[in-house]
């Protein structure tokens, strides 16, 4: 039985493009930690920051489990739904959006393929919970 749904393609083992994708998302996380560190503490959900934010982490989570890098779908879900359930004229966290980009730096920097197990679930705990805290 494989890792993936039945309706879910994977290119897991194809090394080309698992390395196209790899290349493609450090470029993203080079651009979003440059975005994250540019902004104010809190920022509109309609700048166009917050937008490319969501933008570039949408896409990293539709590629993730296609590249068995399911931890990063899960943070990507995660970050898109922060910003998506932000009610009109709402503030994003600098603090949120940060740590987000900080998981997929680590994923990233250190092959974690997968759901990264337990230590993997604890890091998408540590964001919900971050993310329950900014909603108070």
């Amino acid at each position: 039985m494989s890792d993936t749904d039945d309706n879910e393609f994977s290119y897991a083992n194809d090394a080309e493009l698992v390395g196209q994708f790899l290349s493609w998302t450090e470029g993203a996380l080079t651009e979003l930690r440059e975005l994250t560190d540019g902004m104010a503490e809190v920022e509109s959900k309609s700048s166009p920051t917050v937008e490319r934010v969501y933008d570039l982490a949408h896409n990293i989570k539709g590629m993730g489990a296609s590249f068995d890098y399911s931890l990063m779908t899960e943070a990507g879900a995660s970050l898109c739904n922060y910003i998506k359930k932000l009610e009109d004229g709402a503030t994003a966290s600098r603090r949120v959006i940060d740590a987000h980009v900080r998981v997929f730096e680590v994923v990233i920097q250190n092959k974690i393929r997968g759901d990264g197990g337990p230590s993997g679930q604890a890091l998408i705990d540590r964001l919900a919970a971050m993310i329950a805290e900014e909603r108070g």
